[in-house]
């Protein structure tokens, strides 16, 4: 039962507009779905936002509207987080607490569902979620790309009261497989807790229809052999005045039918050859130089020392925060297993090895350099090449 849920009553809010925007570069996904939900009743409730995340996926925006009110969420480390909770809770068995408004889920839970808690929702007030992902995409063994639509996005409505009974007994079932540390699975719903496992097993219903819009655009570095869908008729679009085959975008061609999610099957020309992707950062090569030189630690820690090694590591310290300023490179590869062979020692494998060649490898960090590289060339393959690379600071290996 994901989606906007009443804490109350742990009863999902009607979903009523579903847009989903995406675009695939390479084996990657980026998504935004724009959701909206109703609060039916006529007094306020406490809702809470439950967002299960596909496999290798990552949140990277999220932000909600209540009433003109904008609620965002601010990524951190974990540790951080830890840390902060730390004092607000008492325990981590997997619950959803409601004593302070904060959420305890399972370890296993935490990268594969996104929890928020929205706060009070007005009577017959209109719920608006913006919610971002980026995600690595699963291939079939032909080189084939699979993109599905997340479920949360797509619920399946609810038919009719028979329906309803015959899908009841299934979700019991699914609860009875999952254990859960709290006790008995017949909670109160207005206990206050309950198994956050048991909300995810739960197939996302909505009891009306809603409007559904659904683009999918392919920027690929190959041309495409084609575009699927087993799910739903589509239709694809292309620039009349493209020269190839390689930037379309996929919409639905038919009203959607709100019985499953929607399905896009993507299969490259050249599926087993590998393609290099590279995408600019935010700043050029001038702006972060700037940008760098203003921060305090880059100040403080060449202050002293100057030096290119000192730099170097500084800037090694700063990659998880300004990855996004600068440009970064994708390689791609989905190599045809069926056509390699048996015997290990067949075919001609290739080793490259990075040597920093700075102030900092001399004496002892050097030998063990040289050691490290003697033991992997007598314990490779007779048939493999293990060249060397040295790199010195401000000078990239050809």
């Amino acid at each position: 039962m994901p989606g906007l849920i009443n804490k109350e009553k742990w009863k999902a809010l009607p979903l009523s507009v579903s847009d989903i925007s995406s675009c695939v570069r390479g084996y990657t996904l980026a998504m935004t779905a724009s959701l909206t939900y109703d609060n039916m009743e006529d007094h306020s409730i406490e809702g809470i936002f439950i967002y299960p995340l596909q496999e290798c996926s990552t949140v990277v925006g999220f932000e909600a509207m209540i009433s003109s009110q904008i609620i965002t969420v601010q990524i951190k480390d974990k540790t951080k987080i830890d840390d902060c909770y730390f004092d607000c809770v008492s325990s981590t068995n997997g619950a959803l607490q409601t004593g302070s408004g904060h959420i305890v889920m399972e370890e296993d839970l935490e990268r594969a569902v996104l929890v928020v808690n929205l706060g009070v929702i007005p009577p017959l007030e209109t719920v608006s979620v913006l919610v971002s992902t980026s995600s690595e995409l699963s291939t079939l063994p032909s080189g084939g790309i699979r993109v599905l639509s997340p479920p949360v996005c797509t619920p399946r409505v609810q038919r009719s009261v028979k329906e309803e009974q015959v899908f009841s007994p299934g979700t019991s079932r699914r609860r009875d497989r999952h254990h859960c540390p709290l006790g008995p699975h017949d909670q109160l719903p207005g206990s206050g807790q309950l198994c956050l496992a048991w909300l995810l097993e739960d197939e996302a219903i909505n009891s009306i229809d809603y409007d559904f819009n659904f683009q999918l655009e392919i920027r690929s570095p190959y041309l495409l052999a084609g575009v699927e869908s087993p799910s739903h008729a589509i239709r694809a679009d292309a620039d009349p005045c493209a020269r190839s085959a390689t930037n379309i975008v996929v919409s639905l061609a038919d009203k959607y039918t709100y019985d499953c999610p929607v399905e896009i099957l993507i299969y490259p020309s050249e599926p087993h050859l590998p393609h290099v992707l590279v995408e600019n950062g935010d700043m050029t090569l001038e702006e972060y130089d700037e940008y760098l030189h203003s921060k305090s630690n880059f100040i403080k820690g060449t202050k002293k020392d100057g030096s290119d090694e000192k730099k170097v590591e500084i800037l090694r310290k700063r990659l998880h925060k300004d990855i996004l300023h600068n440009p970064v490179v994708m390689l791609n590869f989905c190599p045809d297993l069926k056509s390699m062979t048996s015997d290990p020692m067949s075919p001609q494998g290739e080793f490259i090895f990075l040597i920093d060649r700075s102030g900092s490898m001399s004496g002892t960090n050097i030998s063990r350099v040289k050691m490290e590289d003697a033991l992997t060339a007598r314990d490779t393959a007779a048939p493999c090449l293990s060249p060397p690379l040295r790199a010195a600071p401000g000078c990239l290996p050809a």
